[in-house]
This record gives structure tokens, C-alpha cells and sequence, in this order.
């Protein structure tokens, strides 16, 4: 019995005992790869940070000796060219004279700006600078004296041994800074040389156990291979599930797969379709366009394979002909020699299309319509302007007759109807041109510029006064108001609101009428006309704009009606919103605004304060 169960069964024993040792002594070891490679790239890392903190010290010293080689010759150059000026006195000495002297003061602040981690050679750029400066000064002095042609006679001998003797100076301070820097430079060259050897042995042992670490990673392969086999399936269940008909076609334009979504479009299962042409998938007429797209997409393999759409008609195992959109890009295959192409059924989509095309014609036809009517209507607004001026004109006129040829016949009731008749003759015919001006206003094409709308509104004010020079009206205009817009149109609205303002205050013993602007919150503004006088019941705000609505009575206050409706025409005109409010003897206020973004009423904008 022992020797049955003990000498067979040991070895067995003996060898699962010594692979989980290797297992565990293989787990280790691995970990401990892992860790050794981390800690390398620890080191690694830092010592890549100091090889470039090493090579941004030597490339700031090389900045410095340049900054301080460039400094110096662009003394040199001053003082070369002053004196070569100041001698010959050609005028081609002072450009290079007046560029290097420009030159010489911003480059001495770099150069501080480098040194400013250095104090000592700082220090030594503040002692030699005040020198600098004074090299300068001493050569501008040479240069006036040249231009003045009184350098030989005045200036020659001490302005050059001053010269001279500064730049001395110079020379010997920047020549010790730049021995200085050079044997920096020295020193940051060997240490940045032995960096460079040390990171190079650190990558080479990183190196070598990353390719341990590999060996590792490939005993994992194994274990790969079933996860993508599982990684496949789940493609297949997803390509199934995808809307459009998928197609894995070959360079010869054959079907390799398709998924189930491609039999519902076409009837054809994935047996059925494998070694056909994609050419089975569209009618007779579009085969030939169909071999040549797949020829022309693969002889482009050399290069990167673009993604493309193409439109065209699919046939139906049963005959039936339906629009399609067929995309095709490459597949992630390492000889690249296959293409995906995704088919949709665009049925929907080409129904939706023809709506839209029938809607855009018959919009294309009513825009005919509409411009043939406004044509009519144009004609025939000048045709009854034209009829009825003529015999309102015959009227005033036969009116005028009778008052003045036969007012002693008629008793005070005759002359006061003829009056009557004139008056309304009259207004009519200022009914006649303002519909006549709003037809031309509209007509008009808008001539946008920027100007000053503070100085028109001064303007239409000063016009106002000078008709009626006796009334006593303070005028309140902001200054500064430019705009975008029409300057012909605005001053249509400005001449409209200004002249409501001058007319409903004309009860006042002392009006006011101010115009401003309120800014908005997004950055616009809604300009304003406020009044002290008559103003207006809110609940009929809505038929201010409306063409003959009036507020108040003819007999009160005169006027034709069309003013306000012409003034919302031009603000539409501009993209902007107009509204008014006011409160009845209390005055009115106006607002408008000049785009789409800017203004609304918001019960602020007018002052309900008591007329004076």
C-alpha cells in the first residue's frame, strides 16, 4: 500500500509542487521587472529634466554672448558711422548712425533681462550702462555738429578723444563679461556632455528590461487570441444590428460578408451575395459607373484610401428599383486590400427633397407674383395721386376765386365754409405726398454709413425753431451718438418723432423734448425721444403705427396720420423695433432701436415726471 500510494504518487506531487514554484517564482520576478521598469523611468525621467535644465543653461549663455557680440558692434557701428558723417558729411552715414543708436537701449535691457539671474555680470552691466549712454550722447553731439558743418572747426579733437576714450571703456567691460560667460559656457558643455552619457545608460538598462517586460507580455498572447475571438462575435452581433446594409467588398469589386440588414434592403441573404459583384445590387444602366467607382477607389491604394458617398438607384431582389447612398471607406485590415461599403435606403429622404424642390418653386412663383403686383400697385399709387391731385388742385383753386372775388357777396357762414374747403383741400393733398414719400421710401434701396446721429438730430431741432421762433422749448440732445444706418431715412424718423414732440407740446407755457440713447445689456442701444406734453392713452398704444389712426382729434392737434407708420417703416427697414410710451398730459417717449439685438420695452424708459 505504500508503495502504491507513496513511490507513484510523490513524483506527481513533486512536479505540481515545483510548477506552482515556478508559477509563483515567475510572478515575481515579473512585479519585480515592473517594478525595476517604473523606478527606471523614475530615473530616467529626472534625468532627462536635468539634461534639459542642462541644455537651457548653455543656450541661455549663448544667448547672452550674442546679445553681448551684438551690443558691441552696434557700438562699433555708431561710432564708426558719426565719425565717417562728421568728417565727409554724406548723408548715407546717418541711417546706419541713427539704426544702431536706436538699436544699442533696447538691447542693453535684454541683455539685463538675461543677466537677471546672474548679479554679477548684472552688476557689471548697470556700471558699464550710464558709460553706454554717454558714448551716445557724445556721438549725437558729433552727428548735430557734422550737420551744422561746425565738427572740424569746434568739436573734432575733444569729441573724438572723448569718444574714443568711452568706448575703450566699453570694449574692455563687455570683453570681460564675455570672458566670463565663455568659460561658463565651458563648463555647461562638460556637464551637459555627462549628462548625455548618463541618460544614455539609464535608456540602455531601460531598454533592456522593457525587453524582458515584452517576453513577458507575449507568454500573455495566448489569452488574447480567445478574447478577440470573443471580440469577433460581438461584431457580428453588431453589424447585424446596424441600420444600413453593410458590404465587405475585394479589389475586384466582389462581396466578401454583408450583414442581415443588407438582405432586408436587397432580399439577397449573405450565402446568396458572397463571390457576387456589387454590381448585381443596382440596375443594368448603373454597372458600368459601379465597376469603374470600385476600380478607380482601389488604384488608390498607394496612398491613404479616402472615405466617399455616392447616390444612386438600388434594384431589389424582385425587381424593384429604390433610391440608395452608398459609403465606402477602407477596412482596418493589415493588407488593406478589402472596402466596408454601408447602403441606405434614402426612400424618406428623396420624397422629403422633391416636397422641398415643389416649395421652393412655388415660392419662386409667388416672389414673381408679388413683384409683378407691387409693380401694378406702384403704378396705380401714382396713377390716383395723380387724378386726385388734379381736382383738389381745381378745387383750392375755384376757393381761392371766390374769396377773393366774391367775398363781399357771401355773408360770414359762405366764407367760412370756402375756408373750410380750402383747408381740407389742402390736407388732403399733404395726405397725398406723405403716402407718395412713404411709397418712395420703401422703394429705395438703403445706403448704410456711419454718422453722427447727435449732429442730424441738432439739425431737425434748428429747423424746428426757425419756424416758430417765439416758443420756449429747452432742448436736451446727447452728444457723441454715431450709427450705422441711412442718414436720408434716419433723418425721416428724426424730423417725424422731433416734430410730434414740437407739436403735442404746443400747450406748454415751457416745453421739453430730449433726445439720448439707453444702453442695453448686451452692448446695444435704444435711442429715445421724450416729451413733456400731451402723451397718449398706453391702452391705445397699439394704433400709433397704424396708417391714419390718430390719437387725437384733427381739430386739436394737425397732422396726416402717416408720420408714425412711415417712422416704424424706416426702423424696419434698419432691423430694429420701435414702441412708445406715455401717460396722458404727462408726455411721451419714443424708443427705437437700429438692429435685431437691442431694446425692449421695459416701463423705464419713460419719465412720467409732471410737465413744468
Amino acid at each position: 500500500m505504500v508503495y502504491w500510494f507513496g513511490e507513484p504518487i510523490r513524483p506527481h506531487l513533486e512536479r505540481m509542487r515545483r510548477s506552482r514554484g515556478r508559477g509563483a517564482l515567475w510572478g515575481a520576478g515579473f512585479v519585480l521587472a515592473v517594478l525595476l521598469l517604473v523606478a527606471g523611468l523614475g530615473v530616467s525621467r529626472r534625468s532627462g529634466e536635468q539634461l534639459q535644465e542642462a541644455t537651457r543653461a548653455l543656450t541661455h549663455t549663448r544667448e547672452v554672448l550674442e546679445s553681448l557680440a551684438d551690443i558691441s558692434a552696434r557700438m562699433s557701428e555708431v561710432e564708426s558711422s558719426a565719425r565717417s558723417f562728421a568728417i565727409s558729411g554724406k548723408q548715407s552715414h546717418l541711417n546706419p548712425f541713427y539704426t544702431a543708436a536706436k538699436s544699442v537701449p533696447p538691447q542693453v535691457d535684454e541683455l539685463k533681462h538675461l543677466l537677471r539671474s546672474d548679479p554679477g555680470s548684472l552688476e557689471s552691466l548697470t556700471q558699464i550702462e550710464p558709460v553706454i549712454t554717454q558714448h551716445l550722447k557724445v556721438m549725437k553731439d558729433m552727428v548735430e555738429l557734422g550737420n551744422r558743418n561746425l565738427f572740424r572747426g569746434f568739436g573734432q579733437r575733444g569729441l573724438t578723444d572723448e569718444g574714443s576714450k568711452l568706448m575703450e571703456q566699453i570694449r574692455g567691460a563687455l570683453s570681460s563679461m564675455e570672458k566670463e560667460q565663455r568659460a561658463r559656457l565651458a563648463q555647461q558643455q562638460a556637464k551637459l556632455a555627462a549628462k548625455t552619457d548618463h541618460v544614455a545608460l539609464i535608456s540602455f538598462a531601460g531598454s533592456a528590461l522593457a525587453g524582458v517586460l515584452v517576453l513577458a507580455c507575449a507568454m500573455a498572447t495566448f489569452g488574447a487570441v480567445h478574447r478577440r475571438r470573443k471580440a469577433d462575435e460581438k461584431l457580428d452581433r453588431l453589424l447585424g444590428s446596424m441600420p444600413d446594409g453593410l458590404f465587405i467588398v475585394n479589389a475586384e469589386g466582389k462581396i466578401v460578408s454583408s450583414n442581415a440588414q443588407a438582405e432586408k434592403l436587397f432580399g439577397y441573404s449573405d450565402r446568396e451575395l458572397q463571390g457576387e459583384s456589387m454590381a448585381l445590387l443596382v440596375p443594368e444602366r448603373f454597372r458600368q459607373t459601379q465597376r469603374q467607382y470600385y476600380a478607380g477607389y482601389f488604384s488608390q491604394r498607394s496612398g491613404r484610401m479616402p472615405t466617399t458617398t455616392l447616390e444612386l438607384c438600388g434594384l431589389h431582389k424582385d425587381g424593384r428599383e429604390f433610391p440608395i447612398e452608398m459609403s465606402t471607406k477602407p477596412l482596418a485590415l493589415d493588407n488593406g486590400s478589402v472596402v466596408t461599403s454601408a447602403i441606405r435606403d434614402i426612400t424618406g429622404r428623396k420624397q422629403v427633397e422633391k416636397q422641398i424642390s415643389k416649395l421652393n418653386k412655388e415660392l419662386e412663383l409667388r416672389a414673381v407674383e408679388l413683384e409683378t403686383a407691387y409693380k401694378e400697385l406702384e403704378a396705380f399709387s401714382y396713377s390716383v395721386s395723380h387724378d386726385l391731385r388734379s381736382p383738389l388742385q381745381n378745387i383750392d383753386s375755384f376757393s381761392q376765386i371766390l374769396i377773393e372775388d366774391y367775398a363781399n357777396r357771401l355773408d360770414s357762414d359762405g366764407r367760412d365754409y370756402v375756408q373750410r374747403l380750402r383747408a381740407s383741400c389742402q390736407h388732403m393733398e399733404e395726405i397725398i405726398d406723405a403716402l407718395l414719400a412713404l411709397s418712395n421710401m420703401m422703394r429705395s434701396e438703403l445706403q448704410i454709413e456711419a454718422f453722427d446721429l447727435s449732429a442730424l438730430a441738432n439739425t431737425v431741432a434748428a429747423d424746428l425753431k426757425l419756424k416758430n421762433p417765439d416758443r420756449l422749448v429747452d432742448w436736451v440732445i446727447a452728444e457723441g451718438l454715431s450709427v450705422e444706418g441711412d442718414p436720408q431715412l434716419l433723418r425721416v424718423v428724426l424730423e417725424n418723432l422731433f416734430g410730434n414732440a414740437w407739436k403735442f407740446t404746443a400747450n406748454r407755457p415751457r416745453a421739453r423734448i430730449e433726445f439720448g440713447a439707453l444702453p442695453q445689456s448686451n452692448g446695444a442701444r435704444t435711442y429715445f425721444v421724450r416729451d413733456d406734453g400731451a402723451g397718449f392713452d398706453m391702452a391705445r398704444a397699439a394704433s400709433l403705427f397704424t396708417p391714419f389712426k390718430r390719437l387725437h382729434d384733427q381739430s386739436e392737434f394737425r397732422g396726416t396720420g402717416i408720420g408714425l407708420a412711415t417712422v416704424q417703416r424706416v426702423i424696419q427697414r434698419h432691423r430694429g423695433k420701435i414702441w412708445a410710451e406715455g401717460v396722458v398730459d404727462r408726455g411721451a417717449t419714443f424708443c427705437f432701436t437700429l438692429t435685431d439685438d437691442g431694446g425692449a420695452p421695459n416701463g423705464r424708459n419713460h419719465d412720467s415726471t409732471p410737465p413744468k
